[in-house]
């Protein structure tokens, strides 16, 4: 692949990266079920990873993390999406590479492995500043897990468009 292809590509990922963050602080907000909010972050950061398996990959989820961190910070840790997210697009890398054939089911996975990180690493923050109810916490991810995942069965189609877009030039 040239490097124009790359660029291109990863230009394209992003392009559907900033249309999902938009379809989440726009309209998901609105959305509430079992009074939570459908999460399509962690997928917006794991697809790719699925779908290339390549350190691009990893970069791209440290630096979708990044901005997320600056859009919206995490009281008490820094850089907690980056985190999260780089260790979910690496179970990803892993997972997509060596146990789970890439698609839906594969997005579907790595996007709940991403969550349970994210949640993990939320309520490991919590505990150490509030001292807050572990099972609530762990109710709560639970309930976000069974909302966000079907949106992340819908954003699948789109970055692997973006995929299929780059291969065929």
């Amino acid at each position: 692949m040239t490097r124009r292809a790359i660029l291109l590509k990863w230009i394209l990922y992003c392009l559907c990266a900033l249309a999902l963050a938009l379809l989440q602080g726009l309209v998901l907000v609105y959305v509430r079920v079992w009074g939570v909010h459908p999460f399509l972050l962690p997928a917006i950061a794991v697809i790719p990873a699925t779908l290339e398996r390549n350190e691009q990959a990893l970069l791209y989820a440290v630096f979708f993390g990044l901005v997320c961190d600056l859009l919206s910070p995490v009281a008490g840790l820094p850089c907690f999406y980056a985190l999260a997210f780089l260790l979910g697009a690496a179970a990803a890398w892993l997972l997509s590479g060596q146990v789970i054939m890439a698609g839906v089911v594969c997005s579907l996975v790595v996007t709940g492995v991403c969550m349970l990180l994210c949640g993990l690493l939320h309520m490991a923050v919590l505990a150490g500043h509030s001292g807050a109810g572990l099972t609530a916490a762990g109710l709560l991810l639970g309930r976000e897990l069974l909302v966000s995942l079907p949106f992340a069965a819908a954003a699948h189609p789109l970055f692997r468009w973006a995929q299929r877009r780059t291969l065929s030039e």
